[in-house]
């Protein structure tokens, strides 16, 4: 789950908006400036992470929904319940047409 991206982001949107409210209290128009210029992107990137993480619990609720409850990453599977290939060349099934 990407819990570390949306903490970044998060961090960096509250110190902006912190730096913004700080220079726009006080005279410091660069500051403010820079801070309200930078606000925006900082604003999308929070809520694509936001996006994400819901992507992600959703995602994880639909596969222990459907009873698929390995993770995501771990595509192994036991040798008891793999199942075996279909192999063209060992079936010799006749289909007329």
């Amino acid at each position: 789950m990407p819990l570390r991206p949306l903490g970044v982001t998060a961090v960096l949107a509250g110190l902006d908006l912190g730096a913004w409210e700080w220079a726009t209290g006080t005279d410091h128009p660069t500051v403010g400036l820079v801070a309200g210029l930078l606000m925006a992107p900082i604003a999308l990137a929070l809520a694509w992470s936001i996006v994400r993480v819901l992507m992600s619990l959703a995602q994880i609720a639909v596969r222990r929904l459907a009873g698929d409850g390995r993770p995501a990453g771990s595509a192994q599977m036991s040798r008891a319940g793999a199942q075996v290939p279909f192999d063209i060349e060992r079936s010799d099934e006749r289909i007329a047409a």
